[in-house]
């Protein structure tokens, strides 16, 4: 954000927009900028929340940190990890952030008064969070939090592509599909010899996999390549038997609300920790994307198509998923028309007023504290007194008859 965009802004300003959803990174906070110039409401996107910055009461003992590849079921040491990574992501992260400029902070203030980004961010009417009971862990909301997990998620139109369509057609036992995202289409030579040659062996199956091959490397004839797929149709698809994902967040919601357990190569970010809920779930397996070899992927390939256990988990999570009142598109599009119509004075919590110290209690903590050494020291000082008064004449009057 730099202050040579005002006609931009202005644009914006003249379309009159009514609320705006702010799709946020910890490091792309400056965005909050923008609602806060054209003076509007505006509802946080993301996939989590700092729970001390935005004052909800996830504790570190039993809420895992996307930081982490952790499970809701932590040791002594897996909970001071996620507890010291809590405090490094609230206290010591921010330094690492370019600071907002006090040229930005004086040009910004003019339409309410802001000290940080971060009080920004605690102002934003609703949170719109890519986390659930079912995919992800239990843990409580406040009223302006919804979850709108699995957004993309939605039942096929039912028609694919004619190649892709014939070539899931003709596999005798099923398919299985695998693609990285978008950001990781293009993978290295080494470790599409060793998918490759584990793919050559499965006998019956075809694969579906979204591959730049920059270096041409031979693939067996049970392999199609694209560069780009149909991923929820395909995932749909009544013969689709297993994804190997990198675990993004969309990907792995679509595969739950379609039914397919997965294998799991995280790459970078959040998908550690989406990978570790695979393992948790029971809805698949994680493995190495930098340490895994071709005998590996495939015992796990085969250990996932002839174990049922994973499928009738993923399929029953799959049924409480569709079972919801509402589909998250349709939560998502009820709460952006309620802030619309009435705002979101009456979700907000008393404590996104405190400052950290009070939210925290620490001022209460270190009252009790004080009143109970204070308390401590009146009695020891008192009972120290008493048995001087008490002990102090028979002393003397000892001492008097042995002198004489």
């Amino acid at each position: 954000m730099t202050v040579d965009n005002d006609d931009k802004l202005e644009r914006l300003e003249q379309e009159k927009f009514d609320v705006a959803v702010v799709d946020v990174l910890y490091f792309s906070k400056c965005v909050y900028l923008i609602p806060h110039r054209l003076q509007i409401p505006y509802i946080t996107f993301s996939l989590s929340a700092d729970p001390l910055t935005v004052r909800v009461p996830w504790l570190p003992s039993f809420v895992p940190s996307l930081v982490f590849p952790l499970s809701e079921q932590m040791s002594f040491v897996e909970r001071l990890e996620n507890t010291v990574g809590l405090l490094v992501v609230t206290f010591i992260l921010p330094f690492a952030v370019s600071p907002m400029t006090r040229e930005i902070q004086d040009k910004f203030s003019r339409y309410g008064s802001f000290s940080s980004l971060d009080e920004l961010e605690l102002k934003s009417a609703m949170w719109f969070l890519i986390i659930d009971n079912i995919v992800d862990y239990s843990r409580p909301m406040m009223p302006s939090m919804v979850s709108i997990a699995g957004l993309t998620a939605k039942p096929s139109n039912g028609k694919l592509p004619p190649d892709i369509e014939n070539f899931i057609d003709g596999a005798k036992k099923g398919v299985i599909l695998m693609t990285f995202g978008t950001v990781s289409v293009n993978v290295p030579a080494h470790m599409v010899e060793a998918f490759s040659s584990a793919f050559r062996r499965l006998d019956g199956y075809r694969v579906v996999w979204r591959l730049n091959n920059r270096d041409d490397v031979k693939l067996p004839d049970n392999v199609m390549i694209a560069q780009w797929l149909p991923q929820g149709d395909i995932l749909a698809h009544p013969s689709l038997k297993l994804f190997v994902t990198h675990c993004g967040a969309n990907g792995q919601y679509e595969a739950v609300y379609h039914g397919v357990p997965m294998i799991g190569f995280p790459v970078f970010g959040d998908q550690f920790h989406n990978a570790k809920r695979l393992d948790h779930k029971g809805f698949g397996l994680s493995m190495n994307i930098h340490d895994f070899t071709a005998d590996q992927l495939l015992d796990n390939i085969h250990k996932i198509l002839q174990d049922k256990s994973y499928k009738e988990r993923v399929m029953k999570a799959s049924e409480i998923f569709r079972s919801q009142a509402q589909s998250p598109v349709e939560r998502a599009t009820f709460w952006i028309e309620h802030v619309c119509r009435f705002g979101s004075d009456h979700l907000r919590s008393a404590g996104n007023d405190l400052p950290l110290y009070s939210y925290m209690m620490l001022d209460v903590l270190a009252f009790i504290v004080v009143a109970f050494l204070l308390l401590i020291y009146v009695l020891f000082t008192l009972l120290k007194f008493i048995m001087n008064k008490c002990c102090g004449p028979t002393t003397s009057n000892n001492s008097l008859k042995k002198n004489e």
